[in-house]
């Protein structure tokens, strides 16, 4: 990602007046407008304690999903501090793996 300054494109709330989501390229470097994320709600575990279906019955806490990425991010730190390595369900009853740091994939439906 381009700096500007040595500040993080992404940091940047506009320039030169333009708003940060209407710039494209900076000196003809595409950029991003970095993550895109929603808030969400998950049940966690680590599935070394408890086993990957426990994220399907135990207590659930918010947290920010990039839509654009598939990264899962700690709440109110979208784009900055990634959320544990795990195992994840939400309202969907669906089981998905999360690495970490790159990778969030469906692992397994909720036992009924």
């Amino acid at each position: 990602m381009p700096s500007i300054n040595g500040v993080d494109f992404n940091n940047i709330s506009s320039l030169n007046g333009a708003a940060w989501n209407t710039i494209s390229s900076i000196g003809g470097v595409p950029v991003s407008s970095g993550p895109t994320c929603t808030p969400t709600v998950f049940g966690y575990s680590d599935g070394r304690r408890f086993p990957p279906s426990a994220a399907c019955t135990g207590p659930t806490a918010p947290y920010d999903f990039d839509t654009t990425n598939g990264i899962l991010y700690n709440p109110g730190s979208c784009g900055s501090t990634l959320a544990a390595a795990g195992y994840y369900s939400g309202v969907s009853r669906e089981i998905f793996f999360w690495d970490g740091a790159s990778s969030f994939t469906f692992y397994d439906m909720c036992p009924r």
